[in-house]
Order: structure tokens, then sequence, then C-alpha cells
């Protein structure tokens, strides 16, 4: 490895990172594959070379290949969107916050510019990306590149750093045939001063995302090593950059779970296109020696990214940030291509459109879109139904692959996320033909960096669960030592999908809590909670519903949408309980979001049953009918409830020891053994 000039330049940094230096070199090994490029004439190196080299994509291939097919139409769109910008000023938030929308947008605005520039060898194209660079590096237009929150906390470095290294990176790489030797000496300086300067502080301040196994790490250090790559020779912390972020990078791939489950929440899991980047970027710039993507693999973590997404394009909304999120797959389409996966390549095309524009990196989707992997429905290849048994314990059962939308769709999770979750164990949700029925709220936007228990999003209460006692965090607080588990789950593509989660040990203090779920295809979904407690004390559950749902005295309700119409029966099994609509407020002083901003009230509505006792036994009942269909209520029969669908009436019968739901029509039924809370 080239070491020495690294040495050199640190030698002013202090004891602390000569000796973290070192430890960074000997981890990463003088075996490795050398990712610090070193001759300019190969340029560009980062995700497109010069000359072809065996397995990577060539510059010439990338100008042959968007001539036809889906990437003439990415190119189309690309061409048009820096065509638009540079009708613009540059972005300048001046003394405004440098939040992610910003800084990503700004991050796109300059790759997207640099891309087309090295494509069409016009000059204009890379005056356009050098206009937004040079904003940055000045000081009036971005006095600071890091979010206000992050320096509130005392951060030398940040998320924005990161995001900002990487994008500079490759705008080098592919500029730099361009540039004069004046403007690529002005663009090292203000990479250095504005970027690597605060990088190194933060690194010698020990913060978190140096160590952490979160996406701060994959953006900050994987992009500042992505930064390390791309300036090679010109610049002397480029090998220190690389060694710093190999290793880190590389045993972040630890976190996966052995089904491919993520450690954060569902929304949050789209940070894995920083790892796609970084490993993409270590293996054009090692002149394709390396091909990590190959070696780890994100094949499960697709398969769970897949399940984790429902029609028409939604990831599950548990935890942060908000509920309805469209899936990030832009990086889905060079994952499909290394992994040779035709599903793969299926779930990035049918929601590539959907990608918010702030992770819509169209320079990047054009470089990586792959027209010789043949996409591939999962219809009839995957399993409607599936039970992750790591991490948050995500649990999905769905009524067809259709993309735009199905029937229904019922999700659940019975532990907590690592990272980004909420006091939401055994949190249950229903979608119904493309649409929120049964919901979760989400975190509340620029949601608060502290004493989230107190805000209702995070709590308990603020979910489809079982809450018991009454104090100011909404029922159990936060927290990673406590967590629910799956105790048994079957799925079948005919009948749907039945599962068992034990939450005793999250609500612990004696408590003996099991909620079981049937979903019977097409439509119906059935959830019988159980709970033995130590003393009595006040029971709460609230189904929270898209919109305001009155129940009738047998506690019979109706959600409606534009789509679909979701019939409900609540009702406690053994003893007195009230159900009623509410909604929710925010209280102060925790009533605004991390930069003081007072949150405009939203008043989400939910349906609510509430009683006091030592046990309960709770029966909630849901069945979507669609926009043609007449929607017919719960009618209460013999030891149970039953409805008219159209595919024959569905009764559910509750004794003291089964569960049956039963479809007499087509025969096809659920019947759970039950044994009691111990």
């Amino acid at each position: 490895m080239k070491q020495s000039r690294t040495l050199r330049k640190t030698e002013t940094t202090g004891c602390l990172a000569m000796t973290l230096i070192a430890a960074w070199t000997a981890v990463a090994g003088a075996a490795e594959a050398d990712t610090t490029r070193g001759d300019p004439e190969e340029r560009p190196w980062i995700f497109v070379t010069g000359e072809k080299i065996e397995g990577l994509r060539s510059l010439e291939e990338v100008r042959s290949g968007i001539r036809e097919g889906h990437a003439a139409e990415l190119w189309k769109q690309l061409v048009a969107k820096v065509e638009e910008e540079m009708k613009q000023e540059p972005i300048a938030p001046g003394e405004g916050n440098r939040n992610f929308h910003v800084v990503a947008t700004t991050a796109n605005r300059i790759t997207d510019a640099a891309l087309v520039a090295l494509i069409t060898s016009e000059r204009r194209y890379a005056d356009a990306a050098l206009r937004q660079i040079e904003a940055l590096f000045d000081p009036e237009q971005w006095p600071e590149w890091a979010d206000k929150a992050h320096i509130q906390v005392g951060l030398k470095a940040d998320l924005r750093h990161g995001q900002l290294a990487r994008a500079l990176g490759m705008a080098y790489d592919w500029l730099h045939g361009s540039l004069t030797d004046d403007e690529r000496r002005r663009f090292l300086e203000g990479l250095d001063r504005c970027a690597v300067r605060p990088f190194k502080a933060g690194v010698e301040a020990g913060e978190h995302w140096v160590n952490r196994h979160s996406n701060w790490m994959t953006c900050i250090v994987g992009g500042f090593g992505i930064l390390g790559m791309a300036l090679g020779p010109d610049h002397p912390d480029s090998t220190w950059l690389v060694e710093l972020a190999r290793p880190r990078m590389e045993r972040y791939m630890g976190i996966f779970g052995p089904e491919g489950e993520f450690n954060e929440s569902v929304q949050y899991s789209g940070s894995t296109m920083y790892v796609v980047d970084y490993f993409l970027a270590e293996r054009y710039a090692s002149s394709g020696k390396k091909n990590p993507l190959e070696q780890y693999g994100l094949s499960d973590h697709c398969r769970w990214y897949m399940y984790s997404t429902v029609p028409p394009g939604r990831v599950l909304g548990f935890g942060d940030p908000a509920p309805d999120m469209p899936p990030v797959v832009t990086h889905l389409c060079a994952v499909a291509s290394a992994l040779r996966d035709p599903m793969i390549q299926w779930f990035y095309l049918q929601y590539a459109d959907l990608v918010l524009p702030t992770h819509h990196r169209r320079a990047l989707e054009l470089l990586w879109y792959d027209p010789i992997i043949e996409a591939q429905s999962p219809h009839g290849r995957l399993p409607l139904g599936r039970a992750y048994h790591n991490q948050a314990e995500i649990l999905t059962s769905r009524s067809s692959w259709d993309p735009e939308g199905t029937t229904s769709v019922v999700y659940a999770k019975a532990a907590q996320e690592d990272y980004h979750g909420h006091a939401d164990w055994g949190q249950v949700c229903i979608d119904g033909y493309g649409e929120r029925l049964i919901v979760d709220l989400g975190s509340p936007p620029g949601y608060p960096r502290s004493h989230k228990e107190r805000y209702y999003n995070y709590q308990q209460r603020g979910h489809n669960v079982l809450v018991f006692g009454t104090n100011e965090t909404g029922g159990i607080p936060l927290g990673r030592a406590r967590r629910g588990k799956i105790l048994n789950a079957e799925f079948d593509d005919q009948r749907g999908g039945a599962w068992t989660m034990d939450l005793s040990e999250a609500y612990g203090e004696g408590r003996h809590v099991l909620r079981r779920v049937v979903h019977l295809l097409p439509r119906v979904a059935v959830v019988l909670d159980e709970a033995k407690l130590v003393a009595r004390e006040p029971i709460n559950l609230r189904w929270h519903t898209i919109a305001p749902a009155e129940p009738d005295g047998e506690g019979r309700f109706m959600v409606r949408r534009d789509k679909a119409t979701l019939a409900c029966r609540a009702q406690r099994l053994d003893g007195e309980a009230e159900l009623r609509l509410d909604r929710h407020e925010y209280q102060p002083p925790y009533d605004k979001d991390r930069l003081g901003n007072p949150y405009t009230q939203r008043h989400e509505p939910f349906v609510e049953i509430e009683t006091e006792d030592d046990h309960c036994r709770i029966l909630s009942a849901f069945c979507v009918f669609g926009p043609d269909e007449q929607a017919q209520p719960w009618q209460e029969v013999a030891d149970g409830w039953s409805i008219d669908t159209p595919e024959g009436p569905v009764q559910i019968l509750v004794k003291e020891d089964r569960l049956a739901v039963d479809n007499t029509t087509t025969q096809h039924a659920w019947r759970i053994q039950l044994r009691a809370p111990e």
C-alpha cells in the first residue's frame, strides 16, 4: 500500500491520529488490492473506465448503450434535467439549514452535470457542474456544510459532508480531463478546506460515525473512501481516506441479519445505496481486481426489501421517518447486474420512477443499468408471505405480487430495530388496493433527538398495540433491551398467513402477552390479543385509521378511502370495555422539531378500546372491500362473528382453546390452537 505520503501529511495531526492511521493500515493489510489509482491518463475510473477493462463498463460502452431502450430514456431524462438546471442559479442555502433535501439536491446537480459533460465532451456541461461546485466552496453561499441540528450537538463532520464528498469525488474524476490546471487546483483546495479537514477533525475527536454501524458510517466514512479513490495521486490524504474506509465498510456488512434483515427501520435501509456506492467504486478503482458485491452478496437483503415494500410502491412505515415513503431502488439496478438477478431487476424497473428526486441519482442509474438482465416477476417464484426472525422480526402477507395494487396486505413486527425504531413491539398494519387503512403514524417531521418517548409518534400508545398502565411516556419507553419474538408463523399461497407474537419480554414486569394474527386471503385479517397481568391496571388498545371511523354500539366501524373500504370490529371478549373515536395532539413542550419550530397538529384519528383488569382477551376483525364492492358489516353469530365477502361468507370462531377463520365457500381456513398466556 502507498503509505509514505499519507504519514508525512498527518504528522501534524497529533498522536491520536497517528495511532489510528497505524491501526487502519494494519487492518487493511498489504495484500489488499490497491484502490488508489495512480495514472491520471487512466481516467475516468469511478463507475466507468476510460479504456475497456474486463468486467467493467467503459465510456464508449456507455455512449453506445444510451442509443436505445430503457437506457435511452434515462439519458433523455438526465440531459433534460441538466439543461433545465443550467438555467437556474446555483443552490446556496446561505444562513438556511443544510438539511438532507438541500444537500442531496445539490449533490445530484453536480454529478448529473459532470456525467453529461463526460459523455458529450461539451464544456458547457462541465461549466454547469463547476458553477455549483464553486458555490459550495464559497463561505458566503455555503458558510457551513453541516446540518444545523448536527452542529448543535458539536459534530465537526456529519452526514452532509459524506453526501457531498462522494458527489465531489465522482465529479472530480469525471471532469478531470476537461479541467484546467487552475480549476483543478481550486477544486482540490476547496475539497481540502471544506471536506477533508472537517472529516479529519471528526475522526480525531472520535465522533460516533467513525465506528457506529449505522447509515452515518456508510454515508460519511464510505463517502470519503470514494473521495480518496477518486482523488488518487492528486491529494496527499487519498490513501489514508481509502485505508480508513475499507476495514470499516467490510465490517459493516456484518450488520445484515442471516436472512438479509437490516439493523435500522425499513425506510433507512435505503441507505444501502451508500454500501453499493462504496463497493462498486472499490471494484472500479482496483481495475476490476476486486468484486465486493459478488463477495458479500445482497440478494437476501434485496428479498427482504421486496417483502418490506407494498403496492403501489411504499416501504413499510415502521419506525423513522415517514409512513408512506417510496422505495429507494436506483442502486438496485447495480445489484441486479452484479448478481445477475432478474427479480431484483424487476423490482428496480417497477419502482424506479417513484424514487424521490433527492434519492434519484440519475447519473449513477444510467451507468449502472444493465439491459442484459431480463426482468422476472416474483409471481409464482416467491411465496406471498414471509417471516423474518432477526432485527425487528418483520412479517408480511399479501394477496398477490401485483406491484400496482393487491386486495390486501397485512404486515407486522415483533421486535425493535437497533436504530431508528419506535416503541412498537407487536405493531400490525393493513393496506387494501394500494391504500393505507390501519396505519403506522411514522415520526414527526424533523423529529427530535432527545426525549423522543414524549412524542406520541414514538410511544406505544401511538401504535396499534396493547398498552398497560398510565404514564407520561405512553407505556413502555423506547429501549433496545426489551423485545418481542415470533413464536410461530405459517404461510400458504392459497390461504394466507397466520402467526403468533410473544410480547411478554417487551412488556416485562410479570406480564404475559400474546398477539395472534390471521390473514385469510384475499381480504380478511383477524387479531386476537390475550394478556395476563400481575395486578389490575388500565388496559388500552388503539387502532390507528387513515381516516376517522366512528364505532357503533357493537364495536363496528368503517374506514373509507378512494379505492378501499375496511369493515372493522373490535371487542373485548372476557369483560366490559369502552370503545370510542379519538385523535392525537402534540402537547407542549413536546410539540416542536429539533430546531424549535412548532409542529402543525395532524390530529391523527384512532379507535380506542379501554378497560381495567388483570387480564384481557380482545378480538379485532377487518375485511377489505374494493371500489366496486359493497362493504358489509361484521355480524355476530354463535361463538363469533361473520361477514359476507365476494368470495363467500367468512366466519370467525373463538373458543378457549382455538381460533378458527373459515370461508365456507372456498374451503380455505385457518384453525389455530390457543394456549393462554402463562
